[in-house]
């Protein structure tokens, strides 16, 4: 994916939903692009994430821009389409860190890539997504997703 150092397009939309969008670090996929206003080094693990988000968004229109707008759409209207989607890419996210990883140490990346998904950033709703039931998806759609 192409790295692009400034701001997605729609930031004043994703801004009113998440405002917590406005820290350093945040990046943003559009399609082949991943926008990284910080312009600081994207881990691996975060560009797999970063990954799924963008081939979802291609997947949605007959044209990259078309794809992009309608995802985005969704993904700021509709907060289970917003989960929906940042479990597969939570998941995407922890296989590229498990590799190599023994029993205990993949329990607890799976615990802290729980945490990460029902983050406040993602504004599901406050206390919609539980702990118990993140690691529960989660866990499912690393192994059958």
């Amino acid at each position: 994916m192409e790295i692009v150092i400034a701001q997605p397009p729609t930031i004043a939309a994703i801004l009113e939903i998440f405002p917590e969008a406005a820290k350093p670090d945040v990046i943003f996929a559009f399609g082949d692009k991943i926008y990284n206003p910080s312009g600081n080094p994207i881990p691996r693990a975060l560009m797999a994430h970063e990954r799924v988000h963008g081939q979802s968004q291609l997947a949605m229109g007959d044209d990259v821009e078309q794809g992009v707008m309608r995802w985005w759409v969704n993904y700021l209207d509709d907060p289970q389409f917003r989960f929906n989607e940042e479990l597969r890419a939570h998941a995407a996210e922890y296989r590229e860190q498990a590799h190599g990883l023994d029993g205990n140490h993949k329990a607890k990346l799976l615990m802290a890539t729980a945490r990460r998904l029902i983050a406040p950033l993602y504004a599901y709703g406050d206390g919609a997504v539980k702990l118990p039931y993140a690691i529960t998806v989660l866990r499912e759609e690393i192994d059958y997703g």
